[in-house]
């Protein structure tokens, strides 16, 4: 562990039941003269942009961009922050789950910057600034709100990484109210995607006392809070819950990095379009038990953060019962004819653009183990996917 290390700024939350009323002294405390709404369709449909336009309308002038459905790419980056570029001393909102919060934070630093999106990918240049943005999750999983981080899929649609202090946001609203209308597939990957964030940031290379504080916090709550939430939508105490760990966990792979689990859930992405938390659970629950090998000690708060009782060999196990707490199985059912290549998964693993969360994992990956641990994902998807089929037919 570090003994070394810096933190990035912590963004200011508002946090519980109605937190969303406090958005209009948000935007007057900046100086706002206009606002730009980014969500996607879906959120849109429920009349969430419009009640956020309602509390609005009065002070500012109020502007809706719209993300086409699926992960946020080049040219959505690009139309967005053009539309921003046209309002009088706009403030950005990024509302929904991590696809619109990272369209947003892109949007908002772009329209301060010269050039397109892909001029900004890995890094390439330098923010010039960025325009004051506000993040209201509607999910309670990627910690995008908090994270200097956005990804981004390229014109070839391989997911593509982007970063800098200019994407945080000058505050978040954390309601849970906001998650009631979430879907238990939806909760339940998410959730475990933010579970997957505080696993990998407290046991990565980057990983020092003040992540471990609030990774292994997270992973209390999760653990704790996850089923409920699942099991009853109307259980807000369990989805503030849900929403702290998110950001958390947020906070804690901002300053310490994913691992493993993340690399191949981004190789997940770029090859078949897994949603993220999908992707990232199933190559965690595939390669935890190789990882831990050797590295028990590292992996031991976070045994005992799941599991008052839990020692570090059985935390694979414990991390599948999570999942199947959360009825897990039920976000892979739109993948039902999905056929998986493991050769192929190898090869993207290896990929520029996923290489920086393999060699941050506590355990790096050498040549000889890439196809490896393609093929126990591959294995862990087609098992997972065979439970669901069975469990289908019994309540037929």
């Amino acid at each position: 562990m570090r003994m070394n290390f810096t933190t990035g700024r912590q963004v200011p939350l508002e946090v519980g039941v109605g937190a969303l009323s406090r958005l209009p002294e948000l935007c007057q405390a900046h100086g706002a003269s206009s606002a730009l709404i980014v969500t996607d369709a879906g959120i849109a449909a429920t009349g969430l942009v419009d009640r956020l336009a309602s509390l609005l309308d009065e002070e500012l002038t109020v502007t809706r961009f719209i993300a086409p459905a699926g992960e946020p790419t080049l040219a959505t980056v690009d139309a967005g922050a053009e539309a921003a570029r046209q309002l009088d001393s706009p403030l950005v909102i990024g509302l929904g789950g991590g696809t619109a919060l990272d369209i947003a934070k892109l949007v908002a630093a772009l329209a301060t910057s010269p050039g397109t999106m892909a001029d900004y990918l890995l890094a390439r240049r330098p923010w010039w600034g960025r325009l004051p943005a506000v993040m209201i999750p509607t999910t309670s999983g990627t910690g995008s709100e908090v994270t200097r981080t956005s990804v981004v899929a390229d014109d070839q649609g391989r997911k593509q990484w982007a970063w800098g202090d200019e994407l945080l946001p000058e505050a978040v609203l954390l309601d849970p109210e906001l998650t009631r209308t979430l879907p238990a597939p939806l909760t339940a990957a998410t959730g475990l995607d933010a579970f997957v964030h505080a696993l990998e940031a407290t046991s990565g290379q980057g990983r020092h006392v003040i992540i471990e504080a609030s990774a292994l916090q997270a992973m209390r709550l999760i653990g704790q809070a996850l089923p409920r939430a699942v099991a009853d939508p109307g259980d807000l105490a369990a989805r503030q819950q849900m929403q702290v760990a998110a950001c958390l966990a947020g906070q804690s792979i901002d300053n310490g990095g994913t691992g493993l689990g993340h690399n191949i859930g981004h190789a997940l992405g770029s090859l078949y379009h897994l949603p993220h938390g999908v992707a990232v659970t199933l190559g965690v629950e595939a390669t935890l038990a190789w990882t831990i090998e050797g590295r028990e000690a590292v992996f031991a708060p976070a045994a005992a953060a799941l599991a008052s009782d839990g020692v570090t060999r059985d935390l694979p196990a414990r991390f599948s019962t999570l999942a199947d707490a959360a009825r897990f199985n039920e976000a892979l059912a739109p993948f039902a004819d999905l056929e998986m290549d493991a050769e192929a998964l190898a090869a993207n693993m290896q990929a520029e653009e996923n290489a920086p969360m393999a060699d941050n994992a506590a355990r790096r990956p050498g040549a000889d183990d890439w196809h490896t641990l393609a093929e126990a994902t591959v294995s862990r998807f087609e098992r997972r996917r065979a439970a669901l089929d069975t469990a289908r037919e019994e309540t037929a």
